[in-house]
Formats: C-alpha cells, sequence, structure tokens
C-alpha cells in the first residue's frame, strides 16, 4: 500500500514545491531558500543545484552534508537552504531536488540575483545584522586569500628549491667528468714521454775467404 501511494505521489503530485521564483540578494550578505516536500520523502536525499536546465544541473549540497558557504537544513517536510557571503557571480538559477526510486527526481526552480548594493534587498533574507555578517564574510575571504598567498610562496620556494638540487648535481657531475678526463689525458701523456727502446744492433763481422 504504501509503495502504491509513494508511486501515485511521484506521477501525480509535484513532491518539491520552492517558495519564491525570484529571489534576490546583496554581496557578502545571506540569502535562504524553502522548499516544501511531501512527508513521505522524509528519508530521501536532498539538493541543491545550479544550473539554468534541470537535467544538467551541477550539485552544490546533498543533505545530510554542507559546504563552506551553503547549509541544508532538513526538517522532514520542508528543505532549507541558506547560501552565505554572497557574490555576484552567485547570480543564476538553482534548483532544490529531492531523490526518487521510482521515477526522475521532483525538482522545482528559483532565480537568485545578487547586487552590489542596499536596492537589492528583498524577501528570502535571513534575519542578522548586516554589519556582523559582512565583518565574517571579508574576515573569511581575507583569510582565504592569505592561505593562497602562503601557498603560492611555498610552491614557489619549493619550485626554487627543485632547481638549485638540479643546477648542483649537474655541476657535480661536470665537475667528476672533467676529473676523469683529465685523468685519462695524464695517463697518455706519461706513456708517450717514455723512451722507446730500440733492439740493438749487433755487427757481425764477415769472414773472409
Amino acid at each position: 500500500m504504501e509503495i502504491f501511494i509513494l508511486l501515485s505521489l511521484a506521477l501525480f503530485s509535484d513532491a518539491m514545491v520552492m517558495d519564491e521564483k525570484v529571489k534576490s540578494g546583496i554581496e557578502l550578505d545571506t540569502v535562504s531558500a524553502n522548499c516544501n516536500y511531501d512527508a513521505h520523502y522524509k528519508d530521501h536525499t536532498k539538493y541543491w543545484c545550479r544550473g539554468y536546465f534541470r537535467n544538467s544541473c551541477n550539485i552544490v549540497a546533498l543533505t545530510p552534508n554542507s559546504t563552506n558557504r551553503v547549509v541544508l537544513k532538513d526538517t522532514g517536510s520542508q528543505l532549507i537552504i541558506t547560501v552565505s557571503c554572497l557574490v555576484k557571480e552567485d547570480t543564476g538559477w538553482y534548483w532544490c531536488g529531492i531523490q526518487r526510486d521510482f521515477a526522475r527526481d521532483d525538482m522545482d526552480f528559483t532565480q537568485l540575483i545578487v547586487t552590489d548594493n542596499g536596492d537589492g534587498r528583498a524577501t528570502g533574507f535571513s534575519p542578522g545584522p548586516s554589519g556582523n555578517r559582512n565583518l565574517s564574510c571579508r574576515t573569511s575571504k581575507a583569510i582565504q586569500k592569505a592561505e593562497g598567498s602562503r601557498m603560492s610562496i611555498l610552491i614557489i620556494c619549493i619550485l626554487i628549491t627543485g632547481l638549485w638540487i638540479i643546477f648542483i648535481v649537474s655541476h657535480l657531475s661536470r665537475e667528476m667528468r672533467s676529473q676523469r678526463n683529465r685523468g685519462v689525458t695524464g695517463k697518455s701523456i706519461t706513456r708517450s714521454s717514455q723512451p722507446s727502446q730500440a733492439p740493438s744492433v749487433v755487427s757481425i763481422p764477415l769472414a773472409t775467404i
């Protein structure tokens, strides 16, 4: 009976419904999306993906996991997606989806528009002081930038060390070849400087007949 109900829901109902089709956000701020679904799917995996077409969107996060900026919360009847530290590049189309066993995944979409000024503020934002969020995002970006700089310096140091080792090995190899060549040349000269001993000729007087 339960399988029949699930099949009926898959064929004749929308299991996942987005709360709003357009959401606006401000850079460095936070935006939330609520996707309601039938309680029969509370144990199914839900996800948040990005892309204009549902069949080719790129999954950003899957329940129960989250990322540094995308947090997923599954209440059993609603999937809450929270995206923090917004940047303009986040502008685009997004889908919330639910994985189903007997039919293709049910999905619903929203369009996110990120602006760089206060005029873009609209529904869908999590409450809280923007100043604190902005400071947190800037601090996080500064830390990431510092870590990237340290990694670049480390890579440069490794490359320089590798080049120096190669130079030392090449120099030592040339020195060894040079010493071997000098040794061979010295032996040749020593051999050639020794006087050649010609066989002594003994003159034998001819007997007079």
